[in-house]
C-alpha cells in the first residue's frame, strides 16, 4: 500500500495545471452528481453530468498511468 501511495504522489507531481484542472472539473462533478437528488435543474441533465465525470476520470486516470509509469523508467536507467 505504501508502494502505491508513493507512485501516485511521484505521478501527481509531474501534473501540469491542465492536468489539475480536469481533476477539479472532475471532482465538481462528482459532487454535482451527489448533489443532484437534491435538485431538479441538475436532475433534468444529470446525463451530460455523468458524461462530462466520466471523460475527466478516464482523463485523470491516463494522466496518471502515465506519469506512474515514467517514474518507474527513469529509475531503471
Amino acid at each position: 500500500m505504501k508502494n502505491l501511495i508513493t507512485k501516485a504522489t511521484n505521478a501527481a507531481r509531474k501534473f501540469t495545471a491542465f492536468d489539475f484542472s480536469i481533476l477539479k472539473i472532475y471532482l465538481c462533478a462528482i459532487g454535482i452528481l451527489l448533489g443532484s437528488y437534491f435538485s431538479a435543474f441538475f436532475m433534468e441533465h444529470i446525463c451530460i453530468v455523468w458524461i462530462v465525470a466520466v471523460i475527466a476520470f478516464v482523463i485523470v486516470m491516463v494522466q496518471m498511468l502515465r506519469y506512474s509509469c515514467n517514474c518507474d523508467c527513469d529509475k531503471n536507467k
